[in-house]
């Protein structure tokens, strides 16, 4: 997420009562498991995650012991018609993708009355997780390493996002579009809807024109691939330069690979200063050479990240604002005046 926000945004945190999540989360594991289970204390992660709740603990039953990851849907989504099931499935239809390491889950619950939402469980994966609070190009491990490491990560990452981009569609069904509608064009739509969700924060000219602009341009052949939709350092884990396991769903959906390099470029581009960190021209060259495709309509997808970040400031300032995590009065003056939303305003007047 962008600087700008985290300066204020406050990481999900679960608000559930300790024993009770172990409770429910013995009574729930058994079956699953094959055996009686006992389960520790759940601890939250520091670091990252605007989304969802999140929590870790430990399980033995029998002569096994393992560490679990818990997320439980949240009561105030940033993300409209968030649904955590979505994040279960894709673990689950990702788990036997050569090249795409993600956390074998344990199962999705749906029935709000055990813990308040619905949740899903995931086995725990050891590793490092570049942070977004405070800034992994800034300090901490990354940061840290030799740039010959630093390298080593990134171009394993970039690995990971070209397998991923050619995992095919077919074994995602419940992200299909409508009968006729292309991936990117059912994407669009998304954002139509949260442009009118009255959540989002009401009418913004700047997104407007530019949401108008990419339904006005969209390529001839709008593709229908998947797209992560929040490929960046900060949902990648590692263990040492390996990646491990790769994270966040929220904005998944059939929009294709392009909207993936775009949103790599802009979100992880400006810490290509970190020696060992590839530039957005690397990136792009490196998918590539991976895929063996080549990356077109660079400046479509440029426009559409810049709309989306846009689009998400609104409505995650807004949500500030609601909760008084910020002044309502400077709240509104920073969804409607966000980096990203000038960033667009000056992409679409040059191509005017």
């Amino acid at each position: 997420m962008a600087d700008e926000a985290l300066e204020h945004i406050q990481l999900k945190r679960t608000q559930r009562d300790p024993e009770t999540l172990r409770r429910v989360l013995t009574d729930w594991l058994a079956p699953r498991l094959g055996g009686v289970v006992q389960v520790s204390e759940p601890e939250v992660p520091e670091g990252t995650g605007v989304a969802n709740e999140t929590a870790m603990f430990e399980a033995r039953w029998g002569d096994h012991e393992q560490g679990f990851v818990l997320r439980v849907a949240s009561d105030s989504p940033l993300y409209i018609e968030a649904d955590i099931e979505v994040h279960h499935d894709m673990y689950a239809a990702l788990a036997d993708v050569p090249g795409v390491p993600v956390p074998k889950v344990y199962g999705y619950e749906a029935d709000p009355g055990l813990l308040g939402a619905p949740f899903f469980v995931m086995e725990r994966i050891i590793g490092k997780v570049p942070a977004d609070q405070p800034p992994w190009a800034t300090t901490g491990f990354v940061f840290e390493a030799h740039p010959d490491e630093r390298r080593a990560m990134w171009d394993n990452a970039v690995k990971v996002l070209a397998a991923l981009h050619q995992v095919p569609v077919a074994k995602m069904p419940f992200l299909a579009p409508p009968a006729g509608v292309s991936g990117l064009g059912d994407h669009l739509a998304y954002w139509r809807r949260w442009l009118d969700d009255p959540a989002t924060g009401g009418q913004h000219d700047t997104l407007e024109a530019g949401h108008e602009w990419l339904l006005r341009n969209i390529p001839a052949q709008a593709p229908t691939g998947l797209s992560w939709g929040d490929s960046r350092f900060a949902n990648v884990m590692f263990r040492g330069t390996d990646v491990v396991s790769i994270f966040d769903w929220d904005t998944v959906s059939l929009a294709g690979a392009g909207a993936d390099l775009a949103w790599w470029r802009t979100m992880d581009g400006p810490n290509a200063a970190l020696p060992g960190i590839g530039t957005p021209e690397e990136l792009t060259q490196r998918w590539q050479e991976l895929t063996g495709t080549v990356a077109t309509d660079l400046e479509y997808y440029d426009v559409l990240t810049s709309f989306r970040l846009g689009a998400i400031l609104m409505r995650l300032f807004s949500q500030m604002g609601a909760a008084g995590t910020l002044p309502p009065e400077v709240a509104q003056q920073q969804a409607r005046e966000s980096a990203f939303a000038q960033l667009l305003a000056s992409q679409l007047e040059g191509m005017r």
